[in-house]
């Protein structure tokens, strides 16, 4: 006599029909033990992954680097192990051309020249100097403008060039940041844009201000490190630079304290400039001086590579239409010394999140076939301008025809016991959705973003997927702690304060390796949700970046919304 059962499968119970109650209850117990196991199989993942990608051995991971070349020999065995296949140009890997620059920072120069008399600030301390990435030297002097975040956004009624101010010939000075009053959507786009704007409208320099808001997010000390590492563009094939502008001959960043000087002929003296900005008021005006910039730098090319694992589907009309699931592998190599440690080791940034990715791998390949493909993507230079992003998602995989979806997985800041995430970009579109239905059955909840201001969705590895006219989500770490000794959000701004890209990033941090699991599991289970529809994922309605970037991709039914 055949006697009911309770089916077991790697991520749910299937009930047969009219089963008893026992079996009810026999089923909930297993999927919670089902459950626990997988998460516990996540979490040691997840630790062994970072400990080895964050250790000294690795020197860092900065692109191009032996460290760097250890870590993707690392991810390639992964694929291997988890039975991948490889999807680059060489193997499991997608080889780049790049075009690195080591700035030579005391031979940068700005001069204000006026008629009172020349005043040069000084490097490192007041400014920091540099040619563009495709000339080794280059030297300017030029009248110089004022046009304040030097944002174009009529839709939303806020223009810097309104004023006629000239920009053709002449060296452009404007705030870092973006107005306040902008939607974080247009906020993030515009910042983007900047340099792009510039360059269409003849400007052959620009000065970045900093301004009393930006420097409270990134202080001037911590840009002038930076300024240390070699800076990167990705080579097209045809020669050219990806975004370098070669219209715009020099850069310089200006901090908030030394400003003063740049305005001592204006019509506007800084602390109105700087107020009117915090009103997010358009504002722009000649600045009555010269301005002679130069700068210098070692500009060499060197390769990178991303690293590709293909997890095939079972829907041949899919076959070509993967979910693309990325996490970056490099961080900042070997720098300048803090308190005597010159290893930049990222493990926050991004180990942790590569780590999650590699375990989300595991699952998914261990697990039943999915509709449609997945490619996990571990790339390069993200942390030289999302460089290996670009590449990508311009030049796919032979066997791809379109991207169906991103997935990012960057820096999950996981210090305390968590069970929430943040979706960056989960209102732009239908991923929305996904996300929420995989929270909801894995036990998570989804905060809002609690800091839009950052405009965090331009700055990873989704934003060229996006710009690709991709649907794209960034999986961030939540904000809810499970302790009611430990806030996540302090713990947060604490590291992005003092460790942040600093050799501190390492394995010393207290990552809380349970949640960090748990994280990893909520990926897996959002990516098998995305790749389990047999529809693309598709912009909202009238959304910010469908309209300019995918609209072949929008929804044109409103109701679709995420609720």
């Amino acid at each position: 006599m055949l006697r009911p059962r309770c089916l077991a499968g790697p991520w749910r119970l299937t009930l047969l029909v009219g089963v008893g109650s026992f079996c009810f209850a026999t089923a909930g117990a297993a999927e919670k033990e089902m459950a626990a196991e997988i998460e516990a199989t996540a979490t040691r993942s997840v630790r062994a992954h970072t400990t080895f990608l964050a250790d000294d051995l690795l020197e860092g991971r900065g692109a191009s680097t032996r460290g760097h070349a250890i870590a993707m020999a690392y991810v390639a065995a992964q694929f291997e192990r988890l039975g991948l296949e490889p999807a680059g140009d060489r193997g499991f890997q997608q080889p780049l051309a790049l075009r690195e620059a080591r700035t030579n920072l005391s031979a940068g120069k700005l001069v204000i020249k006026d008629r009172g008399g020349d005043v040069a600030l000084t490097t490192l301390t007041d400014t920091i100097v540099r040619p563009t990435t495709s000339r080794a030297k280059a030297e300017i002097t030029a009248p110089a403008v004022f046009v304040g975040f030097g944002i174009h956004a009529p839709e939303f009624g806020y223009d810097d060039f309104a004023y006629g101010v000239e920009v053709k010939g002449r060296i452009a000075v404007v705030l870092a940041g973006s107005p306040a009053k902008l939607p974080s959507t247009a906020r993030a786009h515009y910042s983007r844009e900047r340099s792009a704007e510039f360059a269409r409208r003849g400007a052959v320099g620009l000065i970045t201000v900093g301004t009393p808001v930006e420097e409270k997010r990134v202080p001037w000390a911590l840009a002038a490190n930076r300024a240390r590492f070699p800076t990167m563009r990705l080579v097209n094939p045809d020669g050219s630079l990806l975004e370098d502008f070669p219209e715009i001959q020099v850069t310089a960043s200006v901090s908030r304290a030394a400003a003063t000087a740049l305005f001592q002929r204006a019509s506007r003296p800084i602390a109105e400039v700087f107020a009117a900005s915090e009103r997010s008021e358009p504002q722009a005006f000649p600045l009555e001086i010269e301005i002679q910039l130069a700068g210098a730098a070692e500009v060499s090319d060197v390769s990178s590579a991303n690293v590709l694992g293909w997890l095939p589907g079972s829907d041949p009309s899919l076959a070509d239409e993967p979910v693309v699931v990325t996490a970056h592998l490099d961080h900042l190599g070997i720098g300048p010394a803090v308190a005597g440690d010159t290893i930049y080791n990222g493990a926050l940034d991004n180990a942790l999140g590569s780590a999650a990715m590699l375990a989300a791998a595991e699952q998914l390949a261990s697990g039943p076939r999915l509709l449609r493909p997945v490619l996990f993507a571990a790339l390069t230079a993200e942390e030289k301008g999302l460089l290996g992003a670009y590449h990508l998602a311009a030049h796919p995989p032979a066997r791809v025809k379109r991207y169906a979806a991103n997935v990012n997985l960057d820096m999950p800041v996981i210090l305390s016991a968590a069970r929430d995430v943040i979706g960056i970009g989960a209102e732009h579109s239908s991923l929305g959705a996904a996300l929420d239905a995989a929270a909801r059955r894995v036990g998570f909840t989804v905060s809002p973003d609690p800091a839009p201001d950052e405009v965090v969705f331009v700055r990873s590895d989704q934003y060229p997927f996006v710009r690709a006219g991709v649907p794209a989500l960034y999986l961030k770490a939540g904000v809810k702690g499970q302790d009611r000794k430990a806030d996540p959000v302090a713990l947060e701004a604490d590291f992005r304060r003092t460790h942040y890209h600093q050799p501190s990033d390492d394995l010393s941090r207290p990552i809380h390796w349970a949640s960090a699991g748990a994280y990893a599991r909520l990926a897996t289970d959002v990516v098998r949700t995305i790749a389990s529809e047999p529809v693309t994922a598709m912009w909202l309605a009238n959304d910010f970046f469908g309209r300019r970037f995918g609209r072949d991709r929008m929804s044109p039914d409103p109701a679709g919304q995420r609720k």
